[in-house]
């Protein structure tokens, strides 16, 4: 997927409509063989930038999601709560974790220029 922004080295982000997509990518699967469970934060719950939102507990121990800019969870994947295997099965589609509505529509714009440069 030509669209996504890695953020933290392990997550992608998607920005679509004004809102911010997060999942891990394949980096991030590296670290582990077995995903044991999960943690997401509620829907509609204020989150921060680049702090700690959720966790995926791992056979390898917790791996920490991060919120790319404050805002508010607008959606957590729920299919992931019966079957968080999708992650490693699905990362870039089915296997996506939140989707958060920034404060600042201007971070969208922020995370666009900083992660471009990064891209290899």
């Amino acid at each position: 997927m030509d669209d996504l922004i890695t953020f933290m080295g392990y997550h992608w982000l998607q920005v679509e409509d004004g809102l911010i997509t997060v999942g891990i990518n394949e980096n991030g699967l590296e670290e582990f063989s077995e995903l044991l469970g999960l943690d997401l934060p509620s829907e509609g719950e204020e989150v921060a930038a680049d702090e700690v939102c959720g966790e995926l507990e791992t056979d390898q121990g917790p791996l920490n999601i991060y919120s790319p800019v404050e805002g508010k969870i607008l959606e957590v994947n729920d299919a992931l709560v019966e079957n968080p295997a999708l992650i490693q099965e699905d990362c870039y589609g089915d296997g996506w974790l939140l989707r958060i509505e920034p404060a600042d529509p201007d971070d969208l714009d922020n995370l666009s220029q900083a992660t471009s440069s990064e891209e290899d």
